[in-house]
């Protein structure tokens, strides 16, 4: 076979052999291992980028909803949420709404308040007051009732939940009522007994340090 091909071209065949030989053994030890590797890192990074689109999409969300949530905690605090209960306040606040509801008559009390247990509040280091309202209503008609109620929602300070209302009829349209009525009179027709219920927060020194104000 050497006198057939010469020395030459088998010493160079050798040689191919050889480089082959050298080639393979760097792609099985060098090569696919380090492919391997590469893939494992593309994976990596493919996962990061798929976490980091996740986290971009929440931080979204939760942006969104932080807008909300500051256009509501403004509303609240326009409203006098975070200031304590004062009575005194309270009092001056339902006198006006007598005189701008129409009611013939209002009468109003405010219960003694309680720590309301919230676990939002404690986490921002704060304590929720509520205090149970009970008001007593008579009016012409039941709209100066409905008209009292919405004033109170709307201007009393903090926030305000209505537990229970009672409508009653106090008077019958007899002759004696339509005469008032023709005089300018307003008898009251009806009555209403309204349970609410008035809830402030206010920070937990405040109320280790005395809390409501009289």
């Amino acid at each position: 076979m050497i006198a057939v091909l010469g020395i030459k071209r088998v010493m160079i065949l050798l040689a191919l052999l050889a480089l082959n030989a050298v080639l393979g053994t760097a792609v099985y030890m060098y090569l696919i291992p380090e492919v391997q590797v590469k893939e494992r890192e593309l994976r990596s990074l493919r996962g990061n980028v798929s976490t980091l689109r996740a986290d971009i999409d929440r931080m979204q969300v939760e942006f969104e909803q932080l807008e909300d949530q500051k256009e509501e905690f403004e509303t609240l605090a326009k409203h006098g949420f975070f200031k304590d209960q004062s009575r005194r306040q309270a009092e001056k606040v339902f006198n006006a709404i007598q005189k701008s509801s129409g009611v013939s008559s209002a009468i109003a009390s405010v219960k003694s308040g309680d720590i309301e247990d919230n676990p939002e509040a404690k986490k921002a280091e704060h304590k929720i007051i509520k205090s149970p309202i009970e008001i007593r209503l008579e009016a012409f008609d039941d709209i100066n009732i409905f008209h009292y109620l919405f004033l109170v929602e709307n201007y009393f300070p903090g926030h305000l939940s209505v537990e229970s209302i009672r409508l009653e009829r106090e008077a019958d349209v007899t002759g004696t009522v339509l005469r008032a009525i023709a005089n300018g009179d307003k008898p009251p027709l009806v009555s209403a007994n309204v349970e609410l219920m008035w809830r402030t927060m206010i920070p937990e020194s405040s109320v280790i340090n005395g809390g409501d104000k009289p």
